[in-house]
């Protein structure tokens, strides 16, 4: 099956170029001008949605997992934003991919993106991958993450294959194999947590040559897993890429294979060609990155496949939006960056910074300093309440080609050179399997806290 869309001016992802996704029809509920799908790996989905968006009409994807409540709530908001454009004659404005900000729990918060903006952000990723008829692409999240716009929409858009993992399977090392042995993939995009599984599937002596390109988005990964995945695709470009669904990506760092193994801390890189990188300054002021020198701050964007705003009680609201002098509004991220030259660092979340025994720490940096040790593969920090008290948890998971487990005492000996003393953590969880994971393949905070209630 082709899907060719006119009106859009860009489409033309040929979705009988998918492979091991399953043939059969999504779950779907569907209205005049919309349509809410279980993000099931279906080609019959991508037809779908891009038929209707190519009507001008609006097509949401919710996790293949999310709760029927969750479902039909998104159905309502959807069905009536669809119904309220319709009487106003809005259609023209045309289509709208909404995608959920944060699995399938909670109160539904999808983000709207126009279908040109879509078009605009394929076009520039062929141009920047090279995209082509030979490109295979194994596509790793589910496809209501946007990071599906990337590896799988523009592959397609660029005449190529998608290679559609099923997202439940992820840790079933002999399906991954067979996926990377039987289909020997050109492109990979992962989040730090598929990264980690990727690599517990391949021994470390079955190079993959065929990677050339693999981008890693969503997060930090350890240095150990970034090591493994440079000895098992000698022959990638590595990409680190740096942004959110409401801006999808606005900057790049591209890295050898040697960079990306031994970087204590990836680089954000700079700014992607048409997008507006600025930082907020502690002292107050804002500055073009491009400008900024040796700086910190907070980052604030602009990108040419910006989301309209978000779908939230049936109805379109703006994003966030800060005014800066001499720029368009800007979405503020809520990260911290160092930049120097213009290429930027990752410091950590604004929101993630909290206040324990009298002092401030950063979640994100108890995270890092756990991944740096080298005992840890994921980690995952948050604060509890004990009674009157406030503890800090840290979750982790044993890091690749460990011999064994770390002991509590062992990542405390470890952090300790690391961390401040008022930055220990209080508690510490050993996971003796995979972190679970949200709707959009990231670790599930709630989950994780439930799952170490009464260790």
């Amino acid at each position: 099956m082709h899907v060719v869309g006119g009106g859009s001016g860009g489409w033309s992802l040929r979705s009988d170029r998918i492979l091991e996704a399953r043939d059969e029809e999504p779950a779907a509920s569907t209205g005049p001008g919309f349509g809410v799908y279980r993000a099931l790996k279906s080609p019959r989905l991508i037809g779908e949605c891009v038929s209707l968006l190519d009507r001008g009409g609006v097509a949401a994807l919710v996790p293949a997992s999310a709760a029927d409540g969750y479902f039909d709530q998104v159905v309502r908001q959807v069905a009536h934003f669809a119904e309220s454009r319709d009487t106003a004659g809005d259609t023209a404005a045309g289509g709208i991919l909404a995608l959920p900000t944060s699995g399938s729990t909670g109160s539904p918060k999808l983000v709207a993106i126009s279908a040109e903006g879509i078009v605009r952000f394929m076009e520039w990723g062929k141009r920047y991958f090279g995209f082509d008829a030979s490109t295979v692409s194994l596509s790793l999240s589910p496809w209501n993450f946007d990071v599906s716009l990337l590896d799988t929409w523009a592959v397609l858009a660029a005449g190529g294959t998608v290679v559609a993992a099923d997202a439940a399977r992820l840790q079933d090392t002999d399906y991954l194999r067979r996926l990377v042995f039987e289909h020997r993939p050109t492109f990979l995009q992962t989040v730090p947590s598929t990264l980690d599984a990727l690599v517990k599937a391949i021994a470390e002596d079955d190079v993959q040559e065929s990677v050339t390109g693999l981008v890693l988005t969503g997060g930090v990964a350890a240095q150990v897993t970034r090591g493994a995945a440079a000895r098992r695709f000698p022959s990638a470009v590595f990409y680190n890429v740096y942004g959110a669904t409401e801006v999808n990506d606005c900057s790049i760092q591209e890295l050898s294979a040697r960079e990306f193994a031994e970087a204590d801390t990836l680089p954000l890189g700079e700014p992607i060609t048409g997008c507006d990188i600025v930082l907020g300054l502690p002292e107050g002021g804002h500055v073009p990155v491009d400008h900024a020198g040796d700086a910190e701050g907070e980052v604030l964007v602009r990108t040419p496949w910006m989301a309209l705003g978000y779908l939230m009680d049936g109805a379109l609201h703006p994003l966030p939006a800060v005014e800066v002098e001499g720029h368009r509004t800007l979405y503020p991220m809520k990260d911290r960056v160092s930049c120097t030259a213009g290429r930027l660092t990752y410091l950590g979340r604004r929101d993630r910074t909290v206040k324990i025994r009298g002092q401030r720490i950063d979640l994100d940096e108890i995270e890092q300093a756990a991944r740096r040790t080298g005992l840890a593969g994921m980690a995952c920090a948050w604060i509890g309440e004990e009674g009157s008290d406030a503890e800090l948890h840290l979750a982790y998971t044993t890091a690749e080609h460990a011999p064994r487990p770390a002991s509590g005492l062992q990542v405390r000996m470890q952090l300790s050179r690391l961390l401040p003393s008022f930055a220990m953590p209080n508690r510490l969880h050993l996971f003796d399997r995979p972190f679970p994971l949200n709707g959009n393949g990231k670790p599930d905070l709630p989950m994780i806290k439930k799952q170490t209630e009464g260790k």
